[in-house]
């Protein structure tokens, strides 16, 4: 019998304080999980702790892997996974985008060295970096939730490229136009600088907590159709039915035109 080959990918959820009880990953995570299954390869998620596994969406920003992931290989060349990142993922998404190749952390079997997403070995206190990016990212969250709005009526913090450092309030809601936001900007530098149009625009968090696939009409989550791609002539899309906002970001550059900041 061979080896017995499996990968395991991380969750991590920077939310913790606010949405406790969450197995998060990144869009970008979800897809590369996603690619891996409708390969055939087994796909761990973990921890295994039985909670259903989510995912965040940012709506309005161009950064690919923003956020650190670390993956497993057991048994698995580094190649295949190198080139579905590479030659595969990277094709969905516009060619602006760009991989922070420190942030995907690969590790093979029981080894020490860890690899980017090209195979290039990384530097050993790698792992130490992607560790300290999560706590300090976490951390500075649990933090700014804890603040109270001091506007009754804008309960939601508004936060500068979806860092956590609070630069304004605001009120979401959504109706049949979409996702809609009222908020006041209190950072005076923030201010300067959206007024001078080198801050314009706005971008969403959200955790998808329910979503549909729409070729099979199950969970996109669970499912291994790839968004963009056609079966049997029909192109697959995801729809999100349920959603929990997390956080509003100002952005230079929102992905959305529409996306816009109207100064007053």
């Amino acid at each position: 019998m061979g080896k017995k080959k499996k990968i395991i990918i991380d969750t991590f959820n920077p939310y913790e304080n606010r949405f406790p009880n969450r197995k998060l990953v990144t869009r970008d995570t979800l897809l590369l999980i996603k690619y891996l299954r409708s390969e055939g390869y087994n796909v761990i998620i973990e921890p295994d702790n039985g909670l259903p596994l989510q995912y965040l969406y940012k709506k309005g920003i161009a950064e690919f892997f923003a956020d650190p992931i670390n993956i497993t290989l057991i048994n698995i060349p580094i190649t295949i996974l190198t080139n579905i990142i590479s030659n595969q993922i990277q094709k969905l998404f516009d060619q602006k985008e760009t991989i922070i190749k420190e942030n995907i952390n690969i590790k093979i079997d029981n080894s020490t060295i860890t690899y980017n997403y090209l195979g290039e070995h990384q530097e050993k206190s790698n792992d130490k970096l992607v560790a300290q990016k999560r706590k300090e990212l976490k951390d500075g969250f649990d933090k700014c939730f804890e603040i109270k709005s001091p506007y009754e009526d804008l309960p939601t913090p508004v936060f500068l490229e979806h860092k956590p450092k609070i630069v304004g309030w605001c009120w979401l809601w959504s109706d049949d136009e979409g996702l809609k936001s009222r908020m006041v900007i209190t950072d005076k530098i923030i201010k300067r600088r959206i007024s001078q149009n080198r801050l314009n625009g706005l971008s969403v968090t959200g955790i998808a907590t329910k979503t549909q696939c729409s070729i099979c009409k199950s969970d996109f989550v669970v499912c291994n159709h790839i968004p963009g791609k056609k079966y049997k002539g029909k192109k697959c899309s995801n729809t999100i039915i349920e959603t929990d906002y997390v956080e509003t970001s100002i952005v230079k550059e929102p992905i959305n035109s529409q996306c816009l900041i109207n100064y007053k």
